[in-house]
């Protein structure tokens, strides 16, 4: 496969490859992307495709990249170029030959009564979760769907003649919101009018109908882990090391909340919150505790207590790798020394007890569990289950 050799000057007398501004910063595996690369390149994506992964993953941006690839007006090997006028239409949601569907509360009736909710949505992030659709929709508890007045918009749509000459998308996110709906897509999907693809984007692939799936191409996208998240954050997004970290921690890899951890207005600092928490757990000192206690509620609220047993899920399973020495992913300097210190003296199973407690956390917290009666039984817990497996290592080693 070819390597794109045109670039773009940016201020200060950078130069980057105009590949590497797009395709290449969107945080999929190599397989993945050489995959998406090589089809566009010799115009051989499939009709229609189904690009499977998990809520705030990258399907979304791979599929409007590949959307874009094939609508721009100079495409370079196969590629968006990024600058023509096509390819900035479909980064504003405002080309005349991408149709796209989305599911909208009933009171909303089609995705064309919400379309200027999408664009600004997506001119802001385009890694984008339900939470934050039904967010931007103030859609509360509304149930949301994509509706057989929808399907009958769309399959309009695509049956007009492209506009700009060059082709037709049709870009449906989350499928599984179609429900029994999704069975009139089946003849488009199967036979959809010549030049027109049909991009399928979905967060639950097990929701779709057997029916769809059987008519597409299916592309799985993974979360990305620990270390390759990290590095995308910093590499690409350029986050420092540290902030990189600890939104890695939390997010589990979901890179819409680690952007969002990263672009909120309180910086993440929970790896030192973290390493505090447990130095006082430890020393098993009751004023220390209640007032590590206060002082952190002052400074957060339930979000923060989620993070720091986020961080502390993550920072256990590393502890884990480093007692069966498994490399560590996505631990900078100081605390890869602390997950080393842990695992000198917790055993396996030591650490698994801790990280079910951890999971149980996190569960309460979503249950509205009091944030500071949980913290304080996680704070006596934990203090208590690190005491107990230092005394069995001390004694191990001199038996």
């Amino acid at each position: 496969m070819g390597v794109l050799q045109w670039s773009v000057r940016l201020g200060g007398g950078e130069v980057l490859k105009k590949e590497q501004m797009v395709i290449d910063h969107i945080p999929v595996s190599a397989l993945i992307r050489d995959e998406i690369q090589s089809a566009l390149e010799r115009r051989s994506l499939p009709h229609a495709v189904l690009f499977a992964g998990q809520d705030g993953g990258a399907q979304l941006p791979l599929a409007l990249f590949a959307a874009k690839s094939l609508l721009c007006n100079k495409p370079i090997e196969g590629l968006a170029c990024g600058v023509c006028s096509a390819c900035m239409k479909v980064d504003k949601s405002i080309h005349p030959d991408l149709s796209l569907s989305f599911p909208v509360p009933a009171s909303r009736e089609t995705a064309e009564n919400a379309i200027e909710e999408w664009r600004e949505m997506m001119d802001s992030r385009s890694f984008l979760g339900l939470a934050d659709w039904y967010e931007k929709l103030e859609a509360g508890d509304l149930k949301m769907n994509i509706s057989a007045k929808e399907i009958h918009r769309i399959e309009k749509n695509i049956r007009y003649k492209s506009f700009e000459g060059v082709g037709k998308v049709l870009l449906i996110w989350l499928p599984e919101f179609l429900g029994g709906e999704g069975n009139k897509l089946l003849k488009s999907i199967e036979e959809p009018p010549p030049g027109t693809h049909i991009f399928l984007v979905t967060n639950e692939v097990n929701k779709i109908l057997p029916t769809i799936i059987s008519r597409c191409r299916v592309i799985r996208i993974p979360r990305p882990g620990p270390s390759a998240l990290s590095s995308w954050l910093t590499g690409v997004k350029g986050f420092r090391e540290t902030e990189a970290v600890n939104a890695v921690a939390v997010s589990e890899g979901n890179v819409n909340v680690a952007l969002r951890q990263l672009e909120g207005e309180n910086q993440l600092q929970i790896d030192r919150d973290f390493i505090t928490w447990s130095r006082i757990a430890f020393s098993g000192d009751p004023a220390g505790v209640l007032d590590f206690i206060d002082e952190f509620l002052k400074a957060g609220d339930r979000e923060s207590a989620r993070n720091l047993f986020r961080f502390g899920l993550f920072y256990f399973n590393q502890v884990l790798l480093k007692k069966i020495n498994v490399q560590q992913e996505g631990l900078r300097d100081e605390l890869s020394a602390s997950a080393g210190k842990m695992a000198s003296f917790l055993s396996v199973s030591a650490i698994e007890q801790i990280c079910e407690s951890f999971e149980k956390y996190l569960v309460q917290i979503d249950r509205n569990a009091s944030v500071k009666v949980l913290l304080t039984y996680a704070t006596v817990q934990l203090g208590r289950d690190l005491r107990v497996a230092l005394k069995r290592s001390r004694e191990n080693a001199r038996a």
